[in-house]
């Protein structure tokens, strides 16, 4: 199954194919501070793949807390699209679907989420376990480091 989704003005598109239904996977709302206030409902699938079409000049990365994964900003819009953290081959990411318009996991009850316990090392290991291998179009930014630095 394919979704599609887009930010609020178009620039920055993203795909994510599972092979999990919307209620399968369910749709998490993450408590910290950030995701309220973007209304973020993020999914990931360890087992899918997601493709973000967008350019290096219509991304802004945002960093906060432990400063373990990059937050993607429309530089255009403002809509929150994912968090990424890896590089290269192995880029992993949680979509917001709410940010991105992906109707099909809209109405779905959300799993409110806490992290704030997490070390960074128990953080950056359970996001390469379970958020979504990614992939740029734009090569300069499959290049790009995401992660703790």
């Amino acid at each position: 199954m394919l979704y599609d989704g887009q930010c609020h003005c178009g620039k920055v598109k993203a795909s994510f194919d599972t092979q999990k239904p919307p209620q399968q996977l369910g749709v998490r709302a993450c408590q910290c501070d950030f995701c309220r206030r973007h209304g973020a409902r993020n999914i990931s699938d360890p087992d899918g793949r997601a493709v973000i079409d967008a350019s290096a000049d219509d991304i802004v990365r945002y960093r906060f807390s432990l400063k373990t994964a990059d937050f993607l900003i429309c530089r255009h819009c403002g809509v929150y699209i994912a968090a990424i953290i890896g590089e290269g081959d192995n880029i992993r990411s949680t979509i917001n679907v709410a940010g991105m318009r992906m109707m099909e996991f809209l109405g779905l009850e959300e799993a409110p989420m806490e992290y704030g316990a997490e070390s960074v090392d128990v953080r950056v290991g359970r996001r390469f376990e379970k958020w979504t291998p990614t992939h740029f179009t734009d090569t300069e930014l499959n290049a790009s480091f995401y992660g703790p630095h």
